[in-house]
């Protein structure tokens, strides 16, 4: 479906101010207090896995290995401070937020309300802890592959079908325990 050039411009600046706006929001919670337990362990695997070290060999990860991978990604692109911390985090909502509104595009939303909504989804969706978190990882994988299933129905197309084991395995990959070996 092509789009008018006016029209396209226009969605192409909410979707600009949705994520600027995802990002910020997540941004200022990320920066209004500390839960040491919980906000500095993707913080300290990154930092390993940067300096070489395995998880399960090396040191223990207490989630799945895809967060702390990120992490270490997000450590090395940007520095290890909490900057890069709260964009690994930041990041994340802009994704489960641009999810949200593709999903609500596809299904023909007035784009009133497609931009209500979406900037409604980012205050409240990972927020809520505001730095990294193994659990908001898996909701935003999990819901993006229910926005993923939900098209491919709408949609009547097989071929989406294929990106849902990725989408429901990616947020799961889970190795809690030093024998397991993927």
């Amino acid at each position: 479906m092509f789009l008018k050039k006016e029209k396209l411009i226009i969605e192409v600046l909410i979707l600009i101010f949705i994520a600027i706006y995802s990002y910020l929001i997540n941004w200022h919670s990320g920066n209004i207090g500390i839960i040491p337990i919980d906000s500095f362990g993707f913080l300290d695997t990154g930092y390993s896995i940067i300096k070489g070290h395995l998880p399960i060999r090396d040191f223990w990860i207490f989630t799945g290995l895809l967060v702390d991978y990120m992490e270490a990604a997000f450590l090395y692109l940007f520095g290890n401070n909490w900057n890069s911390h709260l964009a690994h985090s930041s990041f994340m909502n802009i994704v489960a937020t641009a999810g949200l509104y593709f999903f609500l595009r596809e299904y023909g939303l007035k784009l009133s309300y497609i931009f209500f909504y979406c900037l409604s989804f980012a205050t409240l969706c990972y927020p809520l802890s505001g730095t990294p978190f193994a659990y908001m990882h898996a909701f935003i994988f999990s819901l993006l592959a229910i926005f993923n299933l939900l098209i491919a129905i709408k949609k009547k197309i097989i071929s989406y079908g294929f990106y849902f084991p990725l989408y429901v395995c990616l947020p799961f990959f889970p190795c809690k325990h030093p024998q397991c070996i993927f």
